[in-house]
């Protein structure tokens, strides 16, 4: 998992001029090329109220693309496409890759709420749907800082969670 500048300096080379993130002022998109931060881990095993053995975090490291799909303005939430992610971790002593594509959304009426949807394929696994459910957060946006699980976090399950932060952006 060492690799993350020649990563970084791929996905940037391909993604900036396809996405108009570097193209002109006017150009329509509003999108983002994200980082996974240091703090972010994926985590396997039993959590409350079950009792069996619980993976310790491991680090996952990789980028995603998010798209502003609703527009500053959208009320109460701003809406995000996730059309790509790339992301590395280990997982029982092997390094596995995990890809998938998403959605997410930040905002509200009376507190700022998140929710970060991902359908992930976890390295030859079938894919699953990780969902953060509708939480609180989201105030430091556009920096993302949530978990996501398949389960909720409840007996057998995978949690991720998700520190980003954007290393290209036009929001």
């Amino acid at each position: 998992m060492a690799h993350r500048s020649p990563l970084r300096l791929f996905l940037l080379t391909l993604l900036v001029p396809l996405l108009g993130i570097a193209g002109p002022r006017n150009c329509p998109w509003r999108a983002a090329l994200y980082q996974l931060q240091p703090e972010s881990a994926v985590t396997r095993g039993c959590f409350d109220p079950c009792d069996c053995l619980t993976q310790s975090p491991q680090p996952v490291e990789g980028v995603f693309v998010m798209i502003e799909v609703s527009g500053q303005d959208a009320a109460p939430f701003r809406e995000f496409a996730i059309p790509a992610l790339r992301w590395r971790t280990r997982i029982d002593g092997e390094e596995v890759s995990i890809a998938g594509s998403g959605s997410y959304r930040v905002g509200g009426e009376f507190a700022q709420l998140q929710q970060l949807e991902l359908d992930l394929q976890i390295g030859s696994s079938p894919e699953q749907h990780f969902d953060s459910g509708l939480v609180v957060g989201g105030g430091e946006f556009p920096k993302l800082d949530v978990s996501i699980s398949v389960n909720g976090g409840f007996c057998f399950d995978t949690v991720i969670d998700v520190v980003a932060q954007p290393i290209v952006s036009r929001f």
